[in-house]
């Protein structure tokens, strides 16, 4: 656990100073036989109520000697402020408080180029827009029917009975599967049955994992007829021709590729960061990200959130209130009820430093200008 301890220390004097004020704030409003209302003198009162005034002084000046401490960790407090200790002098009358706070770890030196270590890359190739142009062929393929044997590529409709799953009119396309390789060589009008095990991941869900006798028919085989890549496809699909449609693909999947790479680029970065601050997890973030993931899984995100909120200390990285109210627009279009904004802001402030945190990294790994 990650526990910055603090040692606040009221003096006497302050008290003192802080019981006085207490009193006569209150001396208008106290009742004591003898006096009348709000004349009572202020000594009496400091007498009559001492433990009271003591331990609501002893609150107030503690409390704003505490809020110094927790705005130089704001916003990243995992947990506390907790009370680890309570002294009190009793020949000077001062009163010690130890109290502890759960918050990122002090961390050294950053090593970008340790930070930069087998970070992917990659870059759109010829065969890349060929596979798109062959998958393009695929959905625009015309479906011929034939009365040859079923071979792979066809698109077929079986009836298929296998214990208590009945399945009709069910489409299916040939290719290599443990169904497929039973239905090769079959025609339409055919029936056959065969004992078969199915694997547990099988494609279609009814059947994975069974095994028994199957029994299909072949009620229709179609051959897959695919339109020729030309000019005259290319203008089939709302493009001027074939390079046009080459040059849309190629900007796309350049356009994919690099949000995929900046995914893979953060989450490597991330775990450079884990390998080179080996931190003990904040155990009340470990404890709040399980709800919805392992353990093991929510310790190495609690270690990559405490480390990057470490580095936002360091680096002074913040955000404005702007910054805040634009996300705010983006995710919740206005919908966010006035008296809830505060707490929506609050948590939010904490998740766009570290996003900010994460682009100064991948800056400074580029060696680009890390202004925040």
């Amino acid at each position: 656990m990650v526990m910055a301890e603090y040692t606040l220390e009221v003096k006497k004097e302050e008290l003192d100073k802080k019981i006085k004020e207490l009193a006569e704030k209150y001396r208008k409003d106290v009742m004591i036989p003898g006096f009348r209302k709000g004349r009572a003198p202020v000594e009496l009162i400091k007498v009559r109520f001492s433990r009271e005034l003591e331990a609501e002084g002893f609150q107030e000046i503690a409390g704003a000697k505490l809020e110094e401490i927790l705005e130089k960790h704001r916003p990243f407090i995992y947990a506390g402020p907790d009370v680890l200790d309570v002294k009190k002098d009793e020949e000077k009358g001062n009163i010690t408080l130890k109290v502890g706070l759960e918050v990122p770890p002090e961390i050294g030196k950053i090593d970008y180029k340790k930070l930069s270590r087998e970070l992917p890359g990659g870059e759109v190739t010829e065969k890349d827009i060929e596979k798109e142009l062959e998958k393009l062929r695929e959905i625009n393929a015309e479906l011929k029917p034939v009365k040859r044997k079923i071979k792979k590529g066809d698109s077929v409709l079986v009836d298929i009975e296998m214990g208590d799953v009945k399945m009709t009119n069910y489409s299916l396309d040939i290719g290599n599967d443990t169904l497929s390789r039973f239905i090769k060589g079959m025609k339409a009008g055919e029936e056959k049955k065969k004992e078969i095990e199915f694997p547990e991941k099988f494609s279609i869900p009814e059947l994975a994992g069974k095994k028994g006798e199957i029994k299909v028919k072949v009620l229709d085989v179609k051959e897959k007829v695919l339109p020729e890549i030309d000019d005259e496809f290319a203008k089939n699909m709302g493009f001027e021709n074939l390079d046009d449609m080459k040059n849309e693909i190629r900007a796309q999947l350049e356009e994919d590729l690099k949000e995929n790479l900046e995914k893979k680029i953060r989450e490597k970065i991330l775990d450079n960061l884990i390998e080179q601050f080996d931190i003990e997890p904040p155990e009340s973030l470990v404890r709040s990200l399980s709800v919805n993931m392992t353990r093991a899984d929510a310790e190495k995100e609690a270690k990559r959130i405490a480390i990057l909120d470490a580095i936002a200390l360091k680096e002074k990285i913040e955000i404005t209130d702007e910054d805040i109210d634009r996300k705010l627009n983006e995710v919740a279009e206005g919908k966010i009820d006035e008296e809830k904004l505060p707490g929506y802001r609050d948590n939010l402030r904490p998740v766009l430093i570290r996003e900010k945190t994460i682009e100064f990294l991948i800056k400074k790994v580029r060696g680009e200008d890390g202004d925040n």
